[in-house]
Formats: C-alpha cells, structure tokens, sequence
C-alpha cells in the first residue's frame, strides 16, 4: 500500500483560535445563558427529552458545534506525489444523540415510533429531463411531500426568475428554459434562503445521512434508517452555508437518498424544537407536528416553508378576539409579515359563512408566486411579471402559470381578467347557485385573492 504525506502549500486552516473557542465552549457546555422575550437572564440547561420535571426553563437536547467550510481543504498527495482524491466520506459534522432524535421525530410526527412511509422516503429535490415541458420544475409524488417540494419550486423560481442583475418580461421568459447549471445554482438558491430564513437569518442546520448509526438502539425510539445514522451542521455563515450546500447538493437530489425527509429535519432543527413549538402553541392536549395523521404537510409547515415561522393559523398578527366579539383565553399567532411567497386556500366542503380566510401577508406576498391548498391538493401558481404585486394597474389582465410536479401534467397558462369579470346569468338564486357550482375550483381559489375574475384556461381541459 503507497504511503501517503499530508502538504498544507502555505493554505490557511481553521487556527488556534477556533479550537480555543471549542474548549471554552466545552467548560461552558451546562452553563448557557440566554435573554428571553421578559429580558431577564434564565439558564438554558442540556437534560434528556424524557425528563418530567415541571420546569419552565427551555430544554436544549444537545450543542451541535459549528462547521466552519475553508475555501482551500488541506492537500494530500501519495507517495508518487500524484494528488490523493478527497474521501466520499464526509468529515466534521456532530452525530445526532438519542434525545435530539426523540425530540425531532416527536415534533415531526408526534411519535417516535412512528417511520415515514416508502413515498416520502422515495422523495427527493430531482429536476425533471432538461428536455421535457417544465426544464426548470421539480418531480413531485402523490403524498405529503408534494407541499414541500412544491415550496422548494416556488423559491427556486424567484432565484430563476427574479434574482437576476437585470430583469424584464422578456428575460423572465428566458429564464423558464435554463440549463443544467441555471436551474442548479437556483435550487442552491432556495435551500440556503430557506434555511437561512428559519435561523432567523443568525444561524441553521443542516441533516446529512452518512453509512453508520450514531446511537445504539433504545427502547424509546424506533429506528427508520434515517433519523439515527444523521450528521449536523450548524452554520453562522451564510458564504459558509452556500459554499457547503453547493458542495453536497447530491445529497438531497440524488434517487434513494431520501432527499426531502433530510431537508425537513434541517428545517426543523434550524427553526429549533424549541421555537417551533412555541411558534405552533404547543400543549399536551392539542399535540400538534408538522405533518398530519395522513403524512400531508400542516398548515404550520407550510408556514415554516414559506415564511421561517411554524405558526399554524393563517391570518395577520395575533388574534385577540374570536368572531363573535369575545376576548380569547389566549391570542392566537398569525403571519407578522409580508412573506416572500404567497398562499392561497379554497375548500369546497366549508359552508359558505366560514371560510377559511387568508391574511392579506400571505395573499399580497413580495413576489408573484402563491402556493395553493385545493381540496387537500398542492399546487403552485406563478406569474413572470412582478409588477403583478406592486401595481394595481396590472391586476387588470394577466397571465398565471400553474404547476403540480405530478407527471403528465399538461402545461396550464391561465388568463386572469378582472375588469370586467365573470358573468353569472341567471333569474333566481338557484340558477346562480347551479352555475356557481360548475365553476373550476381552481377558478374559485383565484377568486379568493381576484374576487369575480373570469379565468381562461386557453383550451386545457380542467383538473379541479
């Protein structure tokens, strides 16, 4: 076997002063202290998930140490001093320990004993064929990881469309038939803006899968495969978190890597369990996660996705009063902002005088992208022109675009007019009921956000 030798060429590393600060956090590793919202210091300590003492101090379940990524890794070459190819194998990074993982599954699927289903394990961030109708879309399956590869779409599409030094319609246009490294370097784009976003633009992490287990087996949690063989990454960052995702993007696009469950567990613990159920008003009697009984993405990761906060409601604010005047026990938590991608929510099952209704921060969003929930289906709608959210004028006539991910999905551009509307003939209340009822549902899921627009669908037969 050839003998290797290690040449550092004059190239920096991560210095003395770096393992200094991993010392000193180590004696401090039982003594955080942390300024919470009553701007008193309360100690965080480092206990396990099973622990019942009443305590209101916030748990940690365990310090993930902070990935620093050198623009130059270390050389090594072999004894014929030929350069030595860098190990598959990645390096650094904090193995997962028992508690945290007992923690993420609760918070994810509210047991741990619970595995997630052979579709979302399948699921993954894949493009479809450069060649096909949709070059820059990803593929998306019949389960409830449609939403948050849906998400990932619509983010990905701002960095296509939107994030350009120049922009106009026409290059907009252009942007919808990009290449392979177009389309790559905006889902680079979206991941870390995503990530990035749920740290609170301060910090995230990110799950990787390696070959081994991390903890040995334990009564308390059922082993998936995935959750105890997870190494993490914190970043501080975001240079060092682009640089990282860019590195490693293979990880969550590559068939059977379980892409997607991985990308959700990053969004968790760079949210924090901690944050993520106070954003959702967690108690012991509502036992609220992120994915539903049925395995579809709540409300409140469709939230976390979009806007970086688990709320689970979608109005502006926090509610104090219910409908009928009253003041609540307890204010429920809205959406605080304008988020960057819009969503949109229609059932045909609500009665007519308790409808679901949508906060004008995610009904006017910053770009004009909206994520759609009809009838329990995800899907996404678009528009290339960004004027369309910031000039009242354009409202008038415009184009949207409509995407699902799902396979033989016809390519659907629908013209929206709102100046003159839809017209419903008829003499009585029935007859108008009877038309109402033939209109499209995704015609009636736009008319939530365009009250009364006529929709064309240019000659694609309806699907909703």
């Amino acid at each position: 076997m050839a003998t290797t030798k290690t040449t550092n060429l004059g190239l920096s590393t991560p210095g003395e002063e770096r393992e200094r600060l991993d010392r000193l956090l180590k004696l401090f590793d039982n003594s955080i202290v942390f300024g919470l919202k009553d701007n008193k210091r309360k100690r965080v300590g480092f206990s396990d998930v099973g622990d019942e003492e009443e305590d209101d101090r916030p748990k940690l379940t365990q310090r993930v140490k902070t990935f620093y990524v050198d623009s130059w890794p270390e050389v090594k070459f072999n004894a014929d001093n030929t350069i030595r190819p860098r190990s598959s194998r990645l390096l650094g990074g904090t193995p997962i320990t028992i508690d945290t993982a007992i923690a993420l599954r609760h918070i994810v699927y509210g047991s741990p004993f619970h595995s997630f289903s052979r579709e979302w394990k399948k699921s993954t961030l894949q493009f479809q064929d450069i060649s096909s109708l949709f070059p820059w879309g990803l593929q998306t399956h019949r389960c409830g990881s449609r939403g948050l590869v849906l998400c990932v779409q619509a983010f990905l599409l701002k960095h296509l469309i939107f994030e350009r030094e120049y922009f106009s319609v026409e290059l907009a246009r252009s942007a919808l038939k990009p290449n392979e490294f177009e389309r790559k370097r905006a889902l680079i784009g979206a991941i870390c803006e995503m990530l990035w976003a749920t740290g609170e633009k301060k910090r995230c992490c990110i799950c990787l899968l390696q070959d081994d287990r991390c903890y040995n087996q334990d009564y308390r949690v059922r082993d998936d495969g995935i959750t105890e063989k997870l190494f993490l990454y914190e970043f501080k960052k975001f240079q060092d978190l682009q640089l990282f995702v860019k590195r490693n993007i293979e990880f969550f696009q590559t068939e059977g890597s379980n892409g997607c469950i991985l990308f959700l567990y990053s969004l968790a613990l760079s949210r924090t369990i901690y944050k993520i159920k106070e954003d959702i008003q967690f108690t012991e009697e509502s036992k609220d996660k992120l994915l539903t009984d049925n395995e579809e993405c709540s409300q409140a990761l469709i939230n976390l996705l979009l806007t970086g906060q688990a709320v689970k409601h979608l109005h502006n604010g926090n509610m104090v009063y219910n409908q009928f005047g009253k003041m609540l026990m307890k204010s429920l938590k809205g959406i605080r902002q304008r988020s960057q991608i819009g969503f949109l929510f229609w059932d045909k099952t609500e009665d007519s005088d308790a409808k679901t209704e949508v906060g004008s921060m995610l009904k006017t969003p910053k770009f004009p992208m909206w994520i759609t929930n009809i009838n329990g289906q995800i899907g996404l709608l678009f528009s290339i022109n960004l004027d369309l959210v910031s000039d009242w004028r354009i409202e008038n006539r415009f184009t949207l675009y409509y995407y699902t991910g799902l396979p033989n999905h016809p390519k659907c551009f629908l013209n929206i007019e709102t100046r003159h509307g839809r017209k419903i003939c008829g003499r009585t209340n029935l007859v108008r009921l009877n038309e109402e009822g033939k209109i499209p549902q995704l015609d009636q899921c736009i008319m939530t956000k365009w009250f009364g627009a006529a929709v064309n669908w240019n000659g694609t037969p309806y699907f909703y």
